[in-house]
């Protein structure tokens, strides 16, 4: 199979519209944030080898009910469809293993050759990688302040928290990703203004066809002066907050402070407690889940702390 494609960003940075694009790429299916491609290797490993097809059927059924995944409803019904389940047993008999099975889930979506996911933590692309080493990624970063000032206004998150967020993201992009010719790191505002060398990059590194993308980018074009709508809804003093909390790593990405002079820091305590109210509720109800949803890997990487990645 030619390698998946990822696209990777924190929620408001644009993702949405990347993916857009490159979903409609004739040949490519793509999933919205789906929790299949880690979930189900995690109910894969738990669930031991398979020696039979029917021992794959009852894999699609714990599937089915164990992965909370309500943007991707569709993939999760083609597990009914015997023809999906023949399709992935030939697969898994041809290269056991979950990352045989999962690829010809995506690709029944559409009856496509290729397939992605639009991912919104980028310290998951690792755990990718071990499933999939020739997977791409186009990795999108944007201004902090436009992020946090969207992401308040969709989800009501403080600006500590949106900070945080944004931090990790940076984190990964300014010093993990290094050299790794297998990621693309693009700003929004600059893949919007042309996003031609974005896709023909993306298409060519995983062998689709480059000749759709005039129509791709006509279909949905970029808006580079919507994204600068933070302006109108940031006031000064949340302004400079957001570019204290960011300061460094914004000013490395090429973003620079206005109105901060200096950095101020989430300490790590605080960090942890912005992470756990946000998401703690969620994962009481489902304990079982925290290995699943790799939760120690991604405290991790909000603290700075690798030795939690090993959970």
């Amino acid at each position: 199979m030619p390698p998946p494609l990822f696209i990777v960003g924190t929620a408001r940075s644009g993702t949405s519209w990347a993916f857009d694009l490159i979903a409609s790429h004739p040949d490519m299916s793509m999933g919205f944030e789906s929790k299949l491609p880690l979930e189900g290797a995690e109910l894969y490993r738990q669930f031991g080898n398979l020696s039979s097809k029917e021992d794959l059927l009852r894999l699609f059924s714990e599937l089915q009910g164990q992965i909370h995944d309500p943007m991707n409803t569709e993939l999760y019904r083609l597990l009914d469809q015997p023809s999906v389940l023949s399709a992935a047993w030939e697969a898994h008999q041809s290269a056991p293993g979950w990352a045989a099975i999962c690829e010809s889930i995506f690709c029944s979506l559409d009856s496509t050759t290729h397939w992605g996911n639009k991912l919104l933590r980028i310290e998951t692309t690792p755990d990718l990688l071990l499933l999939w080493p020739e997977a791409r990624f186009v990795v999108l970063t944007r201004d902090p302040r436009a992020v946090v000032a969207s992401q308040e206004v969709k989800f009501d998150t403080s600006i500590p928290y949106s900070a945080t967020y944004w931090l990790t993201h940076a984190d990964w992009v300014l010093n993990r990703i290094g050299e790794d010719p297998r990621y693309l790191v693009v700003d929004l505002t600059e893949m919007a203004t042309d996003p031609g060398p974005t896709l023909e990059w993306a298409f060519s590194q995983t062998g689709l066809d480059c000749e759709p993308i005039k129509k791709l980018i006509a279909d949905h074009p970029g808006d580079p002066k919507r994204l600068e709508k933070w302006r109108g809804s940031l006031s000064a003093d949340r302004q400079r907050e957001v570019e204290e909390y960011c300061f460094a790593p914004m000013t490395r990405l090429g973003y620079q402070p206005e109105l901060a002079t200096k950095h101020r820091e989430i300490g790590k305590l605080r960090r942890l407690w912005l992470v756990a109210s946000f998401h703690g509720r969620e994962l009481l109800k489902d304990p079982g889940s925290i290995r699943r949803k790799r939760v120690f890997k991604r405290l991790g990487a909000v603290l700075g702390i690798s030795s939690f990645e090993s959970f």
